[in-house]
């Protein structure tokens, strides 16, 4: 599971992750743009995309196959979801952090350019974002502004040889 705010890395971190191990990569806003193409960015819409992608989850685990989820779970009631699921299917759980500083996540928006699931995104709306996110400090924590994308795959990759799996979010 690998959470954060905007900007952060987690999904280049997740794709890359998927590539390597051959693992499904499940991410929230694509989730979102997939099953609700008009919708606004509203935190009712991220809801529905949440369950649907905890719900294709929660089929690829009980069918014995891991999965990569990429998403903010900023909300408590999202990081609860994953709990009950790793609960129910008897999955290990392993959690990215990816923290990042205001400017760099706002020098990343512009170096990517505008992001055709994520209309509502701005340099400003970024900077917000990550001012303001809730990290946890559980599982893996990676400085994605101070570290390179090879050296968090190194660490991404120690973390889940070596464990601990976590058994609840906070």
């Amino acid at each position: 599971m690998f959470t954060g705010p905007a900007c952060s890395g987690k999904s280049t971190l997740a794709e890359r992750l998927s590539a390597a191990r051959g693992i499904p990569h499940l991410e929230m806003d694509a989730t979102r743009a997939r099953i609700l193409p008009e919708s606004a960015h509203s935190r009712q819409d991220r809801a529905v995309a949440y369950r649907a992608m905890h719900f294709a989850a929660e089929l690829l685990l009980r069918s014995g196959v891991n999965v990569i989820l990429d998403a903010p779970y900023g909300h408590p009631e999202d990081r609860a979801e994953i709990g009950e699921i790793v609960s129910r299917t008897g999955a290990s759980m392993f959690v990215i952090e990816c923290r990042v500083p205001p400017a760099e996540a706002v020098r990343r928006f512009h170096a990517r350019g505008p992001d055709s699931v994520r209309l509502d995104l701005t340099a400003e709306r970024v900077a917000e974002i990550v001012r303001s996110f809730s990290y946890r400090g559980q599982g893996l924590v990676l400085e994605t502004g101070k570290t390179g994308i090879e050296e968090c795959l190194s660490r991404i990759e120690a973390y889940l040889a070596g464990g601990p799996a976590l058994t609840r979010l906070t």
